[in-house]
């Protein structure tokens, strides 16, 4: 059966609701210690550098014969000679360390959540969570498209609740200072991370309908990802006593009033079934194509593990997120770049980056940008 395309608004919620997980909960958290000055500095760079990746990234798989999933593409277009197999090999073991750090995340604060808010055991509500998010295989990549829609839709009025609600009760105020630059270099990583959509972009150019809005619907995502980030850490930050490690926390206490606490659950909850789908949908497409086994057979043989490890191996869900930016930092420098150079040396469709495309100086500065990302992964928030 034929796949139904991405409508441009989908394309748009789904490349943001890939981003919007970990990253708003934690970031509030870790502003809160450098203050605006060092967090506008850090989002700026980590915007500019994310956007130049998001193209690279729409313009590698649009340049792909077969643009199914990441490790096709780097396939075609970077591992060849003698060495093609153990590359191979080598990056599939990496991408599927990266992709079930990802899903772990997801499942560790949406379980957090819902014991909070049901007072169950949390391997209950782990368990819970993920019955719940594996609904989406049914309905394949168009469902997921409408559910990151309307999730996207919850979420911004959810944060656009809280906001107005934190500015009728301040508890908190911004810090107008830089921070210590470590500290700064971390927030960059996280923002960087949060930002992350690697496997949303590649979603969106092979289901989007009109293929010509493709850099619209990328960028778009990133921009509504990051407006809607620094509207919820604002909300935090001014509506909480102490802004806790997951930012929900520190505010419904703050706010004090008692469904605030149900609609920080329910933002937790969206925001961690659209990083879950755009996620998992990755993963089973890579050990699919890997191993020609159907999408909803990959999705359960590579999310199960997830679970398992979110159940039985439960560190800090912030060591998890930094753990998670060095990983993609590693693979965006060392595989991706290079691919996306040799892909576009003779580009089969037109370059969404234009005369930048392939330009050596501006994937030098990229690159190094990327691994500020990995080194701020070594970097203690705390």
């Amino acid at each position: 059966m034929k796949t139904k395309k991405l409508t441009f608004i989908e394309s748009i919620m789904l490349v943001a609701g890939a981003g919007i997980g970990t990253g708003i909960l934690t970031i509030p958290y870790a502003i809160n210690k450098i203050g605006v000055f060092g967090t506008i500095t850090a989002l700026i760079i980590a915007y500019v550098v994310s956007a130049f990746m998001y193209l690279i990234i729409a313009d590698l798989t649009r340049n792909s014969e077969k643009p199914d999933d990441l490790l096709a593409i780097l396939d075609e277009h970077l591992f060849n000679g003698k060495g093609k197999k153990a590359l191979n090999i080598a990056f599939l073991v990496l991408l599927v360390l990266l992709l079930l750090e990802n899903l772990v995340v997801y499942i560790l604060c949406a379980g957090n959540v819902l014991t909070d808010l049901l007072g169950i055991n949390s391997t209950a509500t782990q368990i819970i969570f993920y019955a719940l998010a594996s609904v989406v295989i049914i309905f394949g990549v168009k469902g997921m498209g409408i559910g990151e829609k309307f999730s996207m839709l919850l979420i911004g009025g959810a944060v656009t609740t809280l906001m107005v609600l934190s500015f009728l009760n301040v508890k908190g105020s911004l810090n107008f200072s830089f921070g210590a630059p470590s500290t700064v270099l971390a927030v960059y990583g996280l923002f960087m991370f949060a930002f992350s959509a690697i496997f949303s972009i590649i979603q969106v150019c092979n289901h989007i309908e009109k293929k010509e809005l493709t850099n619209k619907a990328v960028i778009g995502g990133l921009t509504l990802n990051a407006l809607t980030t620094i509207a919820f850490t604002v909300a935090v930050i001014l509506g909480s006593d102490t802004v806790t490690e997951i930012a929900t926390i520190g505010l419904s206490n703050g706010i004090g009033i008692a469904f605030v606490r149900i609609i920080c659950s329910v933002l937790v909850l969206l925001a961690m079934f659209t990083s879950f789908w755009s996620s998992g949908f990755a993963f089973a497409d890579v050990v699919g194509g890997q191993f020609g086994l159907s999408t909803r057979l990959s999705w359960f043989i590579t999310t199960i593990p997830a679970l398992l490890i979110a159940i039985f191996l439960p560190l800090g869900i912030l060591d998890y997120v930094q753990i998670g930016a060095g990983a993609l930092s590693i693979i965006l420098v060392i595989v991706v770049l290079p691919a996306y150079y040799n892909a576009v040396m003779q580009p089969k469709t037109e370059l969404l980056l234009g005369k930048c495309s392939g330009n050596k100086i501006m994937l030098s500065i990229v690159a190094i940008f990327i691994s500020l990302m990995a080194v701020s992964s070594f970097i203690p928030i705390g």
